[in-house]
């Protein structure tokens, strides 16, 4: 089972580079970011992509 998002503790430099992500991506393509790419771009598991697209 998942931990809800808003109970995963995340590095502020994470979610900051997560955000230059999504601005860079919304920039290129006109539309946001979706969690399956942010988590691809990062890297990451996806329920960490999750807790970070929730407070984006």
């Amino acid at each position: 089972m998942r931990a809800p998002s808003s109970t995963v503790k995340l590095p502020p430099a994470l979610v900051a580079h997560a955000r230059k992500l999504a601005d860079d991506h919304h920039a290129r393509t006109g539309s946001p970011i979706d969690t399956d790419t942010l988590r691809a771009r990062l890297g990451i598991p996806a329920p960490l992509a999750d807790a970070i697209a929730s407070r984006m």
